[in-house]
């Protein structure tokens, strides 16, 4: 992929081509924008200075459908059911790939190849999350709860307003149980340490909880997690990425 006449090089060109025709440019600043993060319907509209209307919809549908892009509905706790709110995920990692790495060093990829970019790693997070969210299934059965018990499980989110804060989960889980997990997913290239319970933390009191509804935080990692961490007992699980594979 870094060098000119690899597979990846030009595919992603040619895979819009071929499937958006002449609207392939329009797609294309929408997964852009989606490659920095998943947002919601009204940012892409801001993205493609465009007035909100049906037809972004359409084209957002079209890129879900092709598989390209997730829509995360988050949901009300008190009842258990979606909410209208939902965000955009970019859940293909080549496009990710391709955006954040080789579309702005194709020049130095043309010239010489390259065998590794220097902004490897400031992404990855959020490729990592994608492959945790794949294989949530494994989540669940190392968790220990079954299907039949689980009442919504996505990515949640809620929005800031006047008697809250915002706060966005990377995976949540309701039971029928009364209980939410919450799963914190970190890539890291070194050893977690116990900073991530203080990022956890302030999610957890940004959360507008029901009475009855308990919280247990759940750390998905993949390089390791520290003795001080171990040993804090804050997490109720802490996985490792190997795990899920495991699952498969």
């Amino acid at each position: 992929c870094f060098r000119k006449e690899g597979f990846l090089f030009n595919e992603f060109e040619r895979i819009f081509s071929d499937l958006f025709s002449s609207r392939s440019a329009i797609y294309k600043k929408i997964v852009e924008r989606l490659a920095e993060g998943p947002c919601e319907l009204k940012d892409i509209y801001t993205a493609l200075n465009v007035e909100k209307s049906g037809v972004t919809s359409i084209y957002m549908e079209d890129l879900v459908t092709a598989g390209f892009v997730s829509q995360d509905f988050t949901w009300h706790i008190k009842t258990g059911k979606d909410s209208k709110l939902s965000h955009y995920r970019l859940k293909d990692n080549y496009l990710r790939f391709y955006l954040k790495y080789i579309e702005p060093n194709k020049n130095k990829i043309a010239r010489q190849g390259l065998k590794l970019l220097p902004q490897w790693q400031s992404a990855i997070g959020f490729q990592f999350e994608n492959l945790v969210l794949n294989n949530r299934k494994g989540i669940q059965q190392i968790l220990n709860i079954d299907p039949s018990e689980i009442v919504n499980d996505n990515p949640f989110f809620q929005r800031k307003a006047k008697d809250r804060s915002g706060c966005q989960i990377d995976y949540m889980i309701q039971t029928k149980f009364s209980t939410c997990y919450l799963c914190e997913i970190k890539f890291s290239t070194q050893e977690l340490s116990k900073s991530v319970i203080d990022e956890v933390k302030q999610k957890m009191r940004s959360l507008i909880l029901p009475k009855n509804i308990s919280i247990r935080p759940v750390l998905i990692h993949v390089n390791g997690v520290d003795e001080s961490l171990q040993e804090s007992d804050f997490f109720s699980s802490i996985i490792d990425f190997k795990q899920l594979l495991e699952k498969r």
